[in-house]
């Protein structure tokens, strides 16, 4: 994206500021990475592009629920930021109905 869209202004941390590598599920239960952190790191990032750019997009990782397991999932982030919700899902009715009660549940508005 950085490069097909010649987005020079931003840092490719902010970019993508919580990456889950192998490894980092069990630094977040051992108290390594706190949740704090990754929200800091989230809103941070939010700002440096949302001031540098006109237009901002965030694209979530798989599905609404991805980073659940270290609670910081894709609806959470959404809701925190005040972000619209464009929802794709490639299942069928019960994954769409799925996913919109996953992102009412974590502060979505309908």
């Amino acid at each position: 994206m950085k490069t097909k869209f010649g987005l020079d202004h931003i840092d490719y941390e902010h970019m993508s500021p919580v990456i889950i590598p192998r490894g980092y599920t069990k630094d977040y239960i051992d108290g390594k990475i706190t949740h704090n952190d990754q929200l800091e790191k989230v809103i941070d990032s939010f700002k440096h592009v949302n001031e540098a750019s006109d237009i901002t997009l965030m694209e979530g990782t798989g599905n609404c629920a991805v980073g659940s397991i270290v609670d910081v999932n894709n609806a959470q982030v959404a809701a925190m930021l005040g972000a619209d919700v464009v929802l794709v899902a490639n299942g069928g009715l019960g994954e769409f109905v799925s996913f919109v009660s996953f992102l009412l549940e974590h502060g979505m508005n309908e």
